[in-house]
């Protein structure tokens, strides 16, 4: 006698590798989802733990009271990992800057990429003094109001 061929068995197999398959694609993208947060908060703990960051401010643009404008911004921001060491105008003959530049006092390339992420600045350049009290500078430009609303 020939044994009859049981379908549902069969299709009990499909649908069990379907839902497998299923599964393990949810698994992996949950994974993903979950490595790229962790990665982020690493990131950002990294700046919330790092020593404090000594700037100072300086209005290159002219605009009164932009430096000041600037420093309060940092105050009702609460950002307690920046001390803000001093703030003013540059001389009145030095009032020509355009753009708003971050300058390196002492070489940290954290520190700096903080405050380029905080503030949205990304023109920098390298003045380097091992005598300088404070981490960086900013050096407002006539578009400082761009970055910091």
């Amino acid at each position: 006698m020939r044994k009859s061929k049981n379908n549902l068995l069969h299709i009990n197999k499909v649908a069990l590798l379907i839902v497998i398959l299923t599964l393990l694609l949810i698994l992996t993208a949950t994974y993903f989802l979950f490595f790229q947060k962790k990665v982020i908060v690493e990131n950002d703990s990294e700046f919330t733990e790092m020593t404090s960051l000594k700037l100072a401010i300086l209005n290159g643009c002219g605009v009164q009271g932009a430096a000041s404008k600037v420093k309060d911004h940092f105050i009702n921001q609460n950002y307690e990992n920046i001390d803000i060491i001093f703030w003013e105008n540059v001389r009145s003959s030095k009032f020509i800057y355009g753009k708003s530049i971050i300058v390196v006092k002492r070489r940290n390339e954290s520190k700096l990429k903080y405050l380029m992420k905080i503030t949205g600045i990304s023109r920098r350049i390298y003045a380097l003094d091992d005598n300088s009290i404070e981490d960086l500078q900013i050096i407002l430009g006539r578009d400082f109001r761009a970055y910091f609303k």
